[in-house]
């Protein structure tokens, strides 16, 4: 009876195609993109940026020695006079502009200090990278002053480097290769779990009132913990299958950027996928640590589904219960970003939740271990456990049953 039960909450949630289409194929289609769309398309957008001619503003042009000048030009950049360098980096004009004040030439023969204004717009990407091209000409002009001065003076330049820092990173492969934006995957299979939990759910517990069929199965010759179990059962498979399609998303999507993609591609656009995580590593272990969390995930979240959406009078009032879940999973997703400046130890594979996605980014990063991994495990199977009690006895009320 347990089996029939599922098999009619999958059956009726098979009909709906869309629901099909929307948890199923597009996991499937999400983070391949992401993980390839977005590191092509903006790597190429950075290499073409870097490599095209940006005509850059300039106020005081006559003021700037041709070494300047020349440093200027050969970062892909043409200078053009303007009056209001700020006016016409605020109005789009160029993307960036330099101001040289007068004297500048002057002060420099006479071996004072001066300075100049490059004008960008905060949060503008290419503004920024053309800003970058002039600070990197100003910085590379500063570099020949200071050796000039220091030969005409006797000195070697380089005794104003005593010490040098070699910048080594300590990160595993897994680490490195995961890149900045690594919190992303444990979201999206969170979220798509939610996604495709939902329906079935909803359909299970207020569309089965709403239609009047719940009386004709509570009468019928089964027990209310089979109802319980087949609907969460049910409504498991679909989160779970969301899901995969998106933990089948992400290992497709690396293999095919580590193996066709990334070896195209050039030093910026590189960078940029390994900001994106496009250059995971991806092993059996990965794949096997990430599909057992789902699998817990989904179970917390079918077993949260069915707790509240039974109390809801119809399909659409569940509807409005479902949506502040999503919240329980934001959050956290945001709260992984800075987990490096949280120091909680092994508190947060306690949370319910936040421990599933916590654990699947340190799946993804390499790091691991075998404590956090049986904690959230074991912190997942009691609350699932809790939930199903706590719908069971829901189930067992009247005024829940046959709310109108």
């Amino acid at each position: 009876m347990l089996r029939r039960i599922a098999a009619k909450e999958i059956l009726s949630t098979l009909r709906d195609r869309r629901a099909i289409v929307s948890n199923l194929l597009i996991p499937l289609l999400l983070l391949p993109i992401i993980m390839l769309g977005l590191p092509l398309l903006l790597g190429g957008l950075f290499e073409r940026e870097a490599e095209t001619v940006t005509t850059l503003a300039v106020q005081g042009l006559e003021q700037m020695p041709d070494e300047l000048v020349a440093l200027v030009e050969a970062q892909q950049a043409r200078l053009e006079p303007f009056d209001d360098v700020e006016r016409a980096v605020r109005d789009d004009e160029v993307p960036a502009g330099i101001v040289v004040p007068d004297g500048f030439a002057a002060a420099l023969a006479a071996g004072e200090s001066t300075s100049v204004g490059i004008y960008r717009k905060a949060g503008n990407i290419r503004s920024e990278l053309n800003a970058g091209k002039l600070e990197g000409a100003v910085n590379a002009y500063r570099q020949l002053v200071v050796a000039e001065r220091l030969g005409a003076a006797g000195i070697d330049p380089s005794v104003l480097e005593p010490v040098t820092i070699a910048r080594l990173d300590a990160s595993t492969d897994a680490e490195r290769s995961s890149g900045q934006l690594a919190w992303l995957i444990p979201f999206f299979i969170a979220i798509w779990t939610l996604s495709g939990g939902q329906m079935t759910a909803i359909d299970a517990t207020a569309g089965e009132k709403e239609r009047g069929t719940l009386e004709v199965l509570l009468v019928a010759p089964v027990r209310r913990a089979e109802v319980v179990v087949g609907k969460f059962l049910a409504t498991t498979l679909f989160g779970l299958m969301a899901a995969s399609m998106a933990i089948v998303g992400f290992v497709v999507g690396g293999v095919v950027m580590r193996s066709i993609f990334l070896p195209r591609l050039g030093e910026d656009a590189g960078e940029m996928v390994a900001i994106m995580g496009g250059s995971l590593t991806i092993t059996p272990l990965t794949v096997v640590l990430l599909l057992v969390s789902a699998v817990l995930l989904a179970g917390l979240v079918a077993a949260l589904l069915i707790s509240v959406t039974l109390f809801a009078r119809s399909f659409k009032e569940a509807q409005t219960y479902v949506a502040p879940l999503s919240f329980l999973l934001i959050v956290p997703a945001i709260g992984l970003q800075f987990r490096d400046l949280i120091d909680a130890g092994t508190a947060l594979y306690w949370i319910p939740m936040l421990n599933a996605m916590v654990l699947m980014d340190d799946v993804v990063r390499g790091s691991a271990t075998v404590a956090g991994i049986g904690i959230t495990w074991l912190s997942l199977l009691g609350v699932i456990t809790l939930l199903l009690v706590f719908a069971f006895r829901s189930f067992g009320r009247e005024d829940v049953l046959f709310r109108t």
